[in-house]
């Protein structure tokens, strides 16, 4: 019901064209084309995956694709965490909050333009709860232990990433560090499994997402 209320007002909207519309991950995968959608807004809560993968995904495949999420809970902190690397900012909008139709439109209108839109209620009850582990890494930090939990080694996190093994190694040193790694733990699957315990989706494996 809700996707179709979305779609009838932002098909009313005389500056806004609705290029693709999908009921979930692998249909969004189908129809939306690197090149033709500006924003992207999309459902953190979907039947066949979540959103937050199927973000990076659109943007792994088209850079230029601004990300707009919205959800029920509050997955403020994880957005954070995750869209870090991200190629440009992520805005999130709460489904319980009482946003109006111009609310929306101005939050797609300012994420177009590159402007990240995060609901100020979600973010006050954010900022007073923990934040998460990851939400203590680097944007560059986050890149590389994302290609590790992919199962890469370091040369090819080097050569996807355009830098060096040493490079690769200082930032997982750091990474380590940062995630306090307890002492004589395997750091480099410690720090995989709090990456995948945090994001908690087979999705994040493969950079193409499910098929």
């Amino acid at each position: 019901m809700l996707r179709g209320l979305l779609l009838s007002l932002l098909d009313a909207h005389p500056r806004i064209e609705v290029v693709a519309a999908a009921a979930g991950q692998r249909e969004a995968l189908d129809v939306i084309r690197p090149g033709e959608v500006d924003v992207a807004l999309l459902d953190v809560e979907l039947d066949d995956g979540n959103g937050i993968a199927l973000a990076r995904t659109l943007q792994d495949r088209d850079p230029d694709v601004r990300i707009v999420l919205m959800s029920s809970r509050n997955r403020l902190p994880l957005v954070r965490s995750v869209s870090a690397g991200a190629p440009s900012p992520w805005s999130y909008l709460s489904k319980r909050s009482p946003i109006g139709p111009g609310d929306l439109i101005r939050a797609l209108a300012a994420t177009a333009q590159g402007i990240a839109v995060v609901d100020q209620r979600q973010a006050e009850r954010s900022e007073s709860a923990s934040e998460t582990p990851l939400a203590r890494l680097s944007s560059a930090q986050l890149r590389v232990l994302r290609l590790v939990a992919q199962g890469k080694g370091n040369g090819a996190v080097a050569e996807e990433l355009d830098i060096t093994p040493k490079a690769v190694e200082a930032q997982l040193t750091r990474t380590y560090r940062t995630l306090d790694v307890p002492e004589g733990a395997n750091n480099r699957v410690t720090a995989v499994l709090e990456f995948l315990q945090t994001v908690h989706t087979d999705a994040w494996l493969d950079p193409d997402g499910p098929r």
